[in-house]
């Protein structure tokens, strides 16, 4: 014996919580996407000048933001595949023990 030991019930309560995160992230990506995609600054040359040092970064940090959400979203379908793996481990022992 190992000593190892898993809370399957917290484990499974947090691999759930990632859903909030995911749609957290996700609603941040899409507001900087919107606030950038119309070109607010303008077309003049001080817009044209801020857009040139901005909207490459803005761009990245929008990509940066829904890639994650994406990653969230794995580790959280992770985290609750361990959850359903621990407890059908856990049942089978049980299981075995009685037989």
């Amino acid at each position: 014996m190992s000593g190892f030991e898993a809370d399957v019930e917290r484990l499974s309560a947090r691999a759930a919580d990632f859903g909030g995160l995911v749609e957290r992230a996700a609603r941040i990506s899409a507001e900087l996407e919107r606030a950038v995609g119309g070109a607010p600054w303008g077309a003049d040359g001080v817009g044209r000048s801020f857009a040139a040092a901005h909207v490459g970064p803005a761009a990245e940090t929008a990509e940066r933001v829904r890639g994650l959400a994406e990653r969230l979203a794995e580790a959280g379908g992770k985290f609750g595949e361990a959850a359903r793996r621990y407890r059908a481990s856990d049942s089978a022992a049980a299981d075995a023990v009685r037989d």
